[in-house]
């Protein structure tokens, strides 16, 4: 991990060629790290299933978000959310899904 002071990458974050990741904090540091091998990581049943049920989640919302009439429908619906209609709209799909397992 290295802490970069370079003007270049101020305000830049993500990965660079899956080698290096920038990442910006809120004190206003930029860090450079490698990028993470997840190659031997195993994941339980119980990842596995949250992870396709996050999946559908998203695939949930971005049906919503680019369908214009459902989009007017999902913002009236969802008037008190703070941020974006994307995530209002997954949080809501795991909560009803959470809801019909109990």
């Amino acid at each position: 991990m290295a802490i970069s002071n370079n003007p270049l990458l101020k305000g830049v974050h993500g990965h660079i060629d899956k080698t290096v990741v920038v990442k910006q904090y809120p004190s206003g540091k930029t860090v450079l790290t490698a990028y993470p091998d997840m190659s031997k990581v195993k994941l339980s049943k119980a990842q596995l299933a949250a992870k396709a049920d996050f999946g559908k989640a998203v695939l949930y919302a971005k049906s919503i978000i680019h369908n214009d009439e459902k989009k007017k429908e999902a913002t009236q619906r969802l008037t008190e959310r703070k941020g974006l209609l994307y995530h209002a709209l997954i949080a809501e799909y795991m909560r009803n899904l959470k809801l019909q397992k109990a």
